[in-house]
């Protein structure tokens, strides 16, 4: 173990976990220069070149974060979001409870496959309007989409950045989620919807009939389709994307294949070549992740493992140790972004699978299930969080501000990390 690099290493990643978290810092200039300084001090002192600084960058992890990039961002284009916000209230018939409940499980279940920001980017202005139309507060609905999207971001291997790093790291496919976190998402997802209606909605005045039925006539889904050609090929190529991921097993392959496939056959319509579609993209996270990569790289080399494998864990219960990182990283998440979270905690998880003989369902159940559920504690843990307030801010919304996002998201965060520690001891005795 080399201790005084460890040292200036460890100082390197939380300067670039502090740049990510001030608002106005140019984070991905301080963790480029973080990389390289690290880096070149790493390489001198134990003399690496380049290239193997380039391999500790997991490139499928990055291949797959810009493909589904891309395809959000074509969806985005299509309206296919707005159409289905729209078309949920109409299948509702403007009950209020029918729409909460829809509008949250397909909010869900499109943060299993979009990035949760974009989801609030594009359907809490729906809802808002929705609402406005309906003269009812929009508040409720928006804080069960934003409490209810981290769900959906233990439903597949694809659905968040650090999701597709902890996935591509361990190795887990589509089938592992299914088999390990479907129940327990569909479970929580249910019981979080039942208590906002139970104790959230209830308290909400009822919608004016005559509203509900002026709304019904005047809203038309159609409408928001500007190339009805083109809006059926995106939305059928996209569920299409979503059922090889659970087919194939190279992730990465699929999401770039599907995400050129999709560009190419939009030229027309969009007259957006591939160049075009790359400078939309947020390349700001694929740097800051790339960052990340070799800081941790640098880590390992030093010795960060070494600090772990002289802890007597041999000592402890494997499932007492699930049960404490399930805690720990859910906290942290919450105060912490969660891609810098999930790269610290990767090797700690890898020694004790590889070095102590833990049972890795345990372990990674709590790893994946803290990183995404434990965002909700404070906003600023989650950037969904924080999109959904601005919007209600910037649309005049009277019942949803920090001090109830705060309030209301550290209660069911709570509920959440609870719920995930029953359900783990039930894994545990299955596993």
């Amino acid at each position: 173990m080399n201790l005084p690099l460890l040292i200036l290493l460890l100082v390197l990643f939380i300067a670039i976990i502090i740049s990510y978290s001030i608002k106005g810092v140019d984070f991905v200039a301080i963790s480029l220069f973080c990389m390289f300084l690290g880096a070149t001090i790493t390489g001198v002192q134990l003399g690496i070149g380049i290239d193997e600084f380039i391999l500790d960058v997991e490139w499928q992890a990055i291949i797959i974060i810009l493909s589904m990039s891309i395809i959000t961002k074509i969806a985005q284009d299509s309206n296919v979001l707005e159409y289905v916000a729209v078309q949920l209230f109409k299948i509702s018939r403007g009950n209020r409870r029918i729409f909460l409940y829809l509008l949250c499980t397909i909010t869900t279940l499109l943060a299993a496959v979009i990035t949760d920001v974009v989801v609030v980017l594009i359907l809490a202005p729906v809802v808002v309007r929705l609402c406005h139309f309906l003269k009812i507060r929009a508040g409720t609905y928006l804080l069960g989409m934003t409490i209810c999207i981290n769900i959906g971001s233990i439903i597949t291997p694809f659905s968040s950045g650090e999701n597709i790093i902890i996935s591509t790291e361990f190795a887990l496919d589509t089938i592992y989620f299914i088999q390990y976190y479907w129940v327990f998402s569909f479970l929580l997802l249910f019981l979080t919807i039942f208590l906002i209606d139970r104790f959230l909605l209830s308290k909400e005045p009822e919608i004016d009939e005559y509203n509900k039925k002026f709304v019904l006539e005047l809203v038309d889904a159609d409408v928001m389709i500007k190339n009805k050609k083109m809006f059926y090929f995106n939305s059928f190529a996209i569920i299409t994307t979503i059922i090889l991921f659970v087919v194939l097993p190279l992730l990465y392959l699929t999401a770039i294949i599907s995400a050129l496939i999709l560009v190419l056959v939009n030229r027309s319509y969009t007259k957006k070549p591939m160049g075009k579609i790359l400078r939309d993209i947020e390349w700001e996270i694929i740097f800051f992740f790339i960052s990340l990569y070799v800081i941790v790289g640098s880590l390992i080399r030093a010795g960060f493992q070494d600090i772990f494998t002289t802890i007597p864990f041999e000592l402890l219960d494997p499932i007492l140790i699930a049960f404490i990182l399930l805690i720990l990283v859910s906290f942290i998440s919450g105060f912490v972004a969660n891609t810098p979270t999930a790269l610290i905690f990767i090797p700690i998880i890898q020694t004790l699978i590889t070095t102590f003989n833990f049972p890795s369902v345990p372990l990674l159940f709590s790893f994946i299930i803290a990183i995404n559920l434990g965002g909700n504690l404070i906003p600023q843990g989650a950037a969904a969080d924080l999109m959904t307030l601005k919007v209600a801010q910037d649309n005049g919304v009277e019942n949803l501000g920090y001090k109830r996002l705060l309030k209301t998201g550290a209660i069911f965060a709570l509920i959440h990390i609870a719920s995930a520690m029953g359900f783990l001891f039930i894994l545990i005795l299955f596993t």
